[in-house]
């Protein structure tokens, strides 16, 4: 299956790396993978012939991150399971924070975009009077406010779903001395109703986001922050062509993501706004491997390929391309 380009508008840095289009068909260079609802499953686990397809694809030079809604204390554990040999960007909190992480569990800080100061009171006003769970993500630790049962029954579920540890706080007060949270999450069993009444509040004073891939939630970041934007930003510090980019994805907070990517991928179980959004929809979900089987037919007709020239460490050098092939080995 031939990959087809098509037409983006952006500025181009001059000290971007460029691939080499040629004609008929676009070379990629870089992958950029969702998590929940994409290269996870619906237990919330890397498939064995994902894992493999990511190590395939690295081993042959070719770039490698991450963009989800969760932080980063909830990738550590599959970083540790795909045992990449260098760090890979990850962009964490759909967008608001950005750092290099490793498979051993150190990060190296790249960026952030928290909520601003004063409409992250108004957030929290809006939660009180809905009666939603409230919960900050500051950093690289996530702090909740269950104040009934109902939202422990939230936090228990939003456990589930992301595998995030969260700290309990005991009142409002003790909420808003953490610190200012790049993200503010509302957990709810009304997200279309929540998602309804923060337009009607907030206007496009932040950006919205509803709960993906189960919908329990609604999602509260700076204006103008999102995983397409953050993408982007990603680009211009790590010094990669974002025309050279595939991207995966399935929600609603991945439609910036796949368009501004080089070409976005939805999978056959996402959302269909996204899907609308995307250059192809895979004929396989998140538990039929449809990640793997993609990266493995682009990876066989020679739609993607490794970088050779590279020197922001997305390049494998001969030393760490041996130590990858004995780590494959020794996991197989």
């Amino acid at each position: 299956m031939s990959i087809f380009k098509r037409t983006h508008r952006y500025p181009r840095s001059a000290n971007i790396l460029k691939s080499s289009i040629p004609t008929g068909r676009s070379i990629y260079r870089f992958v950029a993978l969702d998590l929940d609802g994409t290269t996870l499953n619906t237990k919330h686990q890397l498939s064995k012939r994902n894992i493999a397809a990511i190590r395939s694809m690295v081993e042959k030079g070719v770039g490698v991150a991450i963009a989800t809604g969760r932080s980063m204390s909830g990738i550590y554990e599959h970083l540790e399971t795909l045992q990449l040999p260098y760090p890979i960007p990850v962009l964490c909190l759909n967008g608001a924070l950005a750092l290099k992480g490793t498979c051993d569990g150190k990060t190296q800080p790249l960026f952030t975009d928290p909520v601003p100061k004063d409409l992250v009171s108004q957030v929290v006003s809006l939660g009180q009077e809905t009666g939603d769970m409230i919960q900050f993500y500051v950093d690289d630790k996530v702090y909740a406010l269950p104040l009934n049962e109902e939202h422990q029954v939230l936090m228990k579920r939003y456990q589930v779903l992301t595998g995030h540890p969260q700290t309990q706080l005991r009142d409002v007060k003790e909420l808003k001395s953490i610190g200012q949270p790049a993200k503010i999450l509302l957990l709810t069993n009304d997200a279309d109703g929540l998602m309804e009444k923060a337009k009607n509040r907030f206007g496009n004073k932040l950006h919205l986001v509803r709960g993906s891939p189960e919908p329990f939630f609604v999602e509260f970041l700076q204006k103008g922050v999102c995983k397409g934007t953050g993408l982007l930003k990603l680009c211009q510090v790590e010094k990669i062509d974002p025309s050279s980019i595939v991207a995966f994805g399935d929600g609603d907070n991945d439609m910036e993501f796949l368009q501004n990517a080089g070409f976005g991928i939805a999978m056959k179980n996402a959302r269909e706004v996204t899907k609308d959004k995307a250059d192809m929809v895979l004929p396989y979900t998140n538990d039929q491997d449809g990640v793997g089987r993609q990266i493995e037919d682009m990876l066989s007709e020679g739609s993607l390929v490794g970088c050779d020239n590279l020197d922001n460490g997305h390049s494998l050098e001969v030393s760490k391309r041996t130590e990858f092939e004995h780590k494959t080995a020794m996991m197989k």
